[in-house]
């Protein structure tokens, strides 16, 4: 009996080792590469993940499609995967550079960056004129941006590919330019959000930002007792309102009578109106700058001293507290 036992552990001890023989050898530099944006291509996150460390801004982009996770935001990283993945590249390794996992990588890929805040600033635009809420609905205008015309970017990479605990793992800020350009001019927009902030005299503030850093805004104010003014005034006055920011690049100004109120609306576009005309409208009295942006935390904190109640939606489910 023990010489039977024997041999059955020596039986498995023989395949143990077949199967160790048998296991597959890691990718090269340039396989990894190539895997990775395949299974870009083909939306398939699981064979994604090993190759990407966890900071990587692939997490939210995947994730995020999952309407669980990504909520109103599901349907812009699902719009904008598949357009993406239209791009096309060659990977080679680099000569005399292999022991720093250094590849280069010919990429052809549609960015929709500026496409997306030209959609911002129409938004703005719109939501100034009208006070149609357009602004506020920050998927709504992400995903109108995939209808403007897309700008196909051809970069060449050097990228690296580093080993990490055994794996073969694309590291995210050696090769930040490349994954910046992998989500189609969504990167800085994974982390943005919509804050409202209303004070007691029912003016608001609705604040587009990423990060902490303030992108967009529309301003509105009402003022009452509009019916104690004559008609030709009001006009002249909301006038003389609209024609002070007409110069103005990236910034909109309207104004309206509705029942007794006189409303008016300032729409600007952070990203395109000089410091200069930030100057002259008042609006940095306002909005606080913090190192070299206009700062969302700190502006949200004035405002909230000064009376107002703000909001922040991510458009995402809010996750269960652990």
């Amino acid at each position: 009996m023990k010489k039977y036992i024997m041999l059955l552990l020596a039986a498995a001890l023989c395949l143990a080792l077949a199967a160790c023989g048998a296991k597959e050898e890691k990718l090269s530099d340039e396989e990894v590469v190539n895997t990775l944006l395949q299974a870009y291509q083909q939306g398939d996150y699981e064979a994604i993940k090993p190759y990407i460390s966890e900071d990587n801004p692939l997490h939210v982009f995947f994730g995020g499609m999952d309407s669980e996770v990504g909520g109103e935001m599901a349907p812009v990283y699902q719009a904008f995967h598949e357009k993406t993945k239209a791009v096309t590249w060659t990977a080679k390794a680099v000569e005399g550079k292999e022991a720093w996992g250094t590849v280069e990588l010919e990429l052809t890929i549609p960015n929709y960056y500026e496409a997306v805040k030209a959609a911002m600033a129409a938004a703005i635009e719109e939501d100034t004129n009208t006070g149609s809420g357009a602004f506020h609905d920050m998927p709504g205008w992400l995903l109108k941006a995939l209808d403007g015309e897309v700008e196909m970017v051809h970069e060449t990479y050097e990228v690296n590919v580093g080993n990490r605990d055994g794996e073969m793992v694309m590291d995210t800020n050696t090769n930040r330019n490349f994954f910046i350009l992998l989500c189609g001019g969504l990167r800085e927009y994974l982390d943005a959000t919509m804050t409202t902030c209303t004070f007691l005299d029912g003016t608001t503030w609705e604040l587009a930002a990423k990060g902490d850093e303030i992108v967009g805004l529309v301003e509105q104010e009402s003022v009452s007792g509009a019916s104690e003014y004559a008609q030709e005034d009001l006009e002249l006055s909301i006038q003389m309102y609209e024609d002070s920011y007409a110069s103005m690049e990236g910034v909109w100004a309207h104004g309206e009578v509705q029942d007794d109120l006189l409303i008016s609306r300032l729409g600007v576009d952070l990203g395109t109106a000089s410091s200069y005309n930030l100057m002259q409208i008042g609006l940095t009295d306002s909005i606080v700058t913090s190192s070299s942006w206009l700062s969302l935390e700190s502006t949200i904190s004035g405002f909230t001293r000064d009376g107002a109640s703000c909001v922040t939606e991510t458009f995402k489910p809010e996750q269960p507290a652990e």
